[in-house]
């Protein structure tokens, strides 16, 4: 299999083992003199030239990071398509003493085979082992957004989960997810956006968050709902159904508030 077919196959990236099973050192060195192999970490190369798409520069994070290294954190939630939030940085779980620069590496003692999955050619955490990983990083109702995301898309095995939590017994965080999988099996859908999250974390006491009554927030007992209305909610049309559902809700004796992101 030719350097170029390989490197098709990985998102443009190839390890430097790769391309000694074909080619000497010094030919290594003279494509690299010569722009056909550009250096994204210490003995990973992009072959043709250095424009990596997201999952060029992930893979590459991934085989600096040693072996049996793994797409993680956000970074695994992103390349899951259950993320909300922005990855600034790629974040690898690894049990190698490697240290790629501009890589957030997470290093444990043991990674479970059966935590680590390649998936569209990256190995990458299970959502299950994502979820542990996240209580790094996520509050419980951002965790019930993350855990509402994979079930759409068919991609979350509660007992998968609890599989991974008593694999990693005695990790601080796993509280948070615990609690999150009693919120997404209440009909939580999570907190939705940054807006949501400011708002849920000034509240004394805790409402039921984006629940199957599809409003933000809600306290059954007080009988009142707050909705925080981000940019789509500006559309005529968007505004008139709101109006209805408020009606319908203050009809039933709810008090609605809306509040502008």
């Amino acid at each position: 299999m030719e350097i170029a077919t390989i490197a098709g196959r990985q998102h443009g990236i190839v390890t430097i083992a790769q391309l000694l099973a074909w080619y000497s050192e010094a030919t290594v060195r003279r494509r690299v003199r010569e722009g056909r192999l550009h250096r994204v970490h210490r003995g990973v190369y992009a072959v043709g030239h250095a424009g990596l798409s997201r999952e060029g520069i992930w893979l590459a994070a991934v085989l600096a990071s040693g072996a049996n290294a793994a797409l993680s954190h956000l970074s695994a939630a992103a390349h899951w398509k259950v993320s909300r939030w922005p990855v600034c940085l790629t974040s690898v779980v690894t049990v190698s003493k490697h240290a790629p620069d501009g890589v957030d590496v997470h290093r444990t003692t043991h990674l479970d085979a059966r935590d680590v999955t390649v998936w569209r050619g990256i190995p990458v955490t299970n959502v299950a082992r994502m979820l542990v990983d996240l209580t790094d990083v996520l509050t419980a109702h951002q965790l019930a957004y993350v855990i509402h995301e994979a079930e759409f898309r068919r991609i979350f095995s509660e007992r998968a989960t609890h599989a991974a939590m008593d694999r990693a017994r005695g990790r601080r965080g796993l509280g948070k997810l615990k609690r999150a999988l009693e919120l997404h099996a209440d009909g939580s859908a999570g907190t939705r956006s940054a807006k949501e999250d400011a708002f849920l974390e000034g509240q004394l006491v805790e409402p039921l968050v984006n629940t199957r009554i599809e409003v933000d927030f809600h306290w059954p007992d007080e009988q009142r709902v707050v909705e925080v209305d981000g940019h789509g909610h500006r559309r005529q049309a968007t505004r008139r159904e709101d109006a209805r559902r408020d009606a319908a809700l203050r009809q039933r004796g709810w008090s609605v508030e809306r509040r502008a992101s």
